[in-house]
């Protein structure tokens, strides 16, 4: 059985991001699906590179407890469900600083004359559920595609990852009651 590590960002547990984790954790546990989480408000996780863990990016080290932490849950991992708000249409600068301080060299990938070779073959999926003021057409079409293309080519592809999908509920902020019942419902088909 696959084991579904899921990376959660979002500060306030009144979000619709919140509903979306709680959804997905009940999905997850419906099928008997094994899963762990990883909350990095709650866990209170520094986005920034310091000094000590910037010079230690060449060897691929890290000097935070979170990361080695992070990392090795990464290495046991199958599949990754990314839940965050789109922000500028970008990932929050947490999940930036997630992908910035644990995808290192030596566990993530190793440098090739022609580009990056993945190491974490082992997660052969992930699933990207976010969020957004914008419409979903707006970010594909007029904002670059940023999910898709940066993230789920790029990032995740870049250290092994295998396929990718993102979906999206956009402008969240006018949406109805019944809009957003619908969207978590939807959530089963992906799960």
């Amino acid at each position: 059985m696959a084991l579904t590590t899921i990376i959660y960002a979002h500060p306030y547990n009144q979000s619709f991001n919140h509903a979306v984790l709680q959804e997905t954790l009940s999905l997850l546990e419906a099928k008997g699906e094994p899963c762990r989480l990883i909350d990095l408000y709650a866990d209170g996780f520094n986005p920034v590179y310091t000094t000590e863990e910037l010079a230690l990016f060449n060897s691929g080290q890290a000097t935070d407890p979170l990361v080695l932490s992070y990392q090795q849950i990464l290495q046991e991992t199958q599949r990754l469900i990314l839940i965050f708000p789109v922000w500028w249409a970008d990932v929050p600068a947490v999940v930036k600083g997630f992908f910035d301080k644990v995808f290192l060299k030596t566990l993530a990938y190793t440098e090739t004359k022609t580009g990056l070779r993945g190491k974490l073959t082992n997660i052969h999926e992930a699933l990207l559920l976010t969020t957004s003021t914008a419409p979903t057409f707006y970010l594909k079409y007029f904002c670059g595609n940023v999910m898709e293309k940066a993230i789920i080519r790029h990032t995740l592809k870049g250290v092994g990852v295998g396929r990718g999908k993102w979906v999206n509920f956009g402008k969240i902020n006018t949406s109805s009651a019944e809009q957003r019942q619908r969207f978590l419902s939807g959530l089963a088909k992906h799960i």
